[in-house]
């Protein structure tokens, strides 16, 4: 196992993997953009000798493009975004003239209704050989930000990944869980995620000295287990951006930090869209957010991994540094009532997810960039 820390030095090691490729390159991401990074994974692609190479997208990249929803009258008047949209649309239908598949899953319904619910899972699976987890899309923005894949050499993994993401291209999400080489790799169809939530809950209950987050979206169940675990004597540390992309969970983070005991540190910098948390001696990493959306109503992949080269290479290069250069959040008057409200706020959008779930069909057909999956935005064509 392996750490690529960043966008740059992910690409580096995935292009020279899908060069070497024979076989297949199965690709899952929730964002595929018509950028610098989507462009250059379609060009790797379309170069690529093996027979079978597919990619699967959420639906979300056929609304949201660079963090922008691209139906806004605002987003309709940007020229730079507009273009995008259409080198988006261009780079799918390359793609698909090339022998490159690409297919969109996870309908955000006709009314929007289950925008929330995302199929959020980001996976890798070369020839049964390397497989990627972790949490870059391919973007450019998600390239810039402060994140990381870890690359894979398992047969057993790689196997495994395959498998999974065949049946999401036949539009069956389904949950798995093995443990391969004395790592368990777990992954939930967006149902529940009952196994998902009870493996990580079993790695939190057998927390004896040092639980360490690194993640931007926290809510529960973890505010409360992080809180247990504090409460038994377990130093607990949340790091989270000071520049939120989403306010909300960050202020609702800090409220539940004052109310649960668990220290809560602010990173500087660049927006971090890692998701890795440190118990004792292992890690659990990969799409997944600790929050309720991720480990209730999106299919999401989890690694948990004593590796130890991977352990120490995830403490010397993420963890470490990045506590070094945290800062305590300010904690002033003025700014606790933003604490309540977004406390008072995720926990009032708790049942919400309950709701989307229920209402979730069961296999989801799959669509190209041209089919609709609700109101078409500006370059569907």
């Amino acid at each position: 196992m392996r750490l690529c820390l960043g966008g740059a030095e992910f690409w580096q090691h995935l292009g020279r993997d899908i060069r070497a490729a024979r076989d297949y390159v199965y690709i899952q991401t929730l964002s595929f953009e018509g950028d610098a990074a989507g462009l250059g994974l379609a060009e790797a692609l379309l170069a690529c000798e093996a027979p079978r190479r597919r990619i699967v997208a959420d639906a979300v990249t056929k609304y949201l493009i660079n963090d922008r929803f691209i139906g806004l009258p605002r987003a309709r008047r940007d020229p730079a975004l507009q273009r995008e949209v259409a080198a988006t649309g261009e780079m799918c239908d390359r793609l698909e003239r090339g022998g490159v598949p690409v297919r969109f899953t996870w309908p955000v319904g006709r009314r929007f209704h289950r925008l929330i619910a995302r199929n959020h899972k980001k996976l890798i699976a070369i020839d049964d050989r390397i497989a990627y987890l972790g949490g870059i899309n391919f973007s450019d923005h998600n390239f810039a930000w402060h994140d990381f894949m870890v690359r894979i050499e398992s047969p057993g993994i790689a196997a495994f990944l395959r498998e999974n993401f065949e049946h999401t291209w036949r539009g069956h999400d389904r949950a798995a869980a093995a443990e391969i080489c004395g790592d368990e790799i777990v992954i939930g169809e967006g149902r529940g995620n009952a196994g998902l939530r009870d493996a990580v809950s079993r790695a939190l209950d057998r927390a004896s000295e040092r639980i360490i987050v690194q993640c931007p979206y926290v809510s529960e169940p973890f505010w409360s287990a992080l809180g247990r675990a504090h409460r038994r004597g377990v130093h607990v540390t949340v790091m989270m951006p000071e520049e939120h992309n989403r306010a909300v969970m960050k202020w609702g983070t800090l409220d539940a930090s004052r109310r649960e005991g668990f220290e809560i540190l602010m990173l500087p910098g660049p927006m971090t869209h890692a998701k890795v948390m440190r118990i004792d001696d292992a890690l659990v990493l990969g799409s997944a957010n600790f929050d309720y959306v991720s480990f209730r109503i999106q299919p999401e992949v989890i690694l948990i991994t004593r590796a130890p080269d991977l352990v120490r290479e995830v403490g010397e290069r993420v963890l470490e540094p990045d506590l070094a250069r945290c800062r305590e959040p300010a904690r002033e008057r003025r700014q606790r009532w933003r604490e309540r409200l977004g406390g008072v706020a995720m926990r009032a959008l708790e049942p919400l997810s309950g709701w989307v779930r229920e209402r979730r069909p069961g296999p989801i057909p799959l669509a190209t960039w041209r089919d609709g999956l609700g109101p078409p935005g500006p370059g569907q064509r």
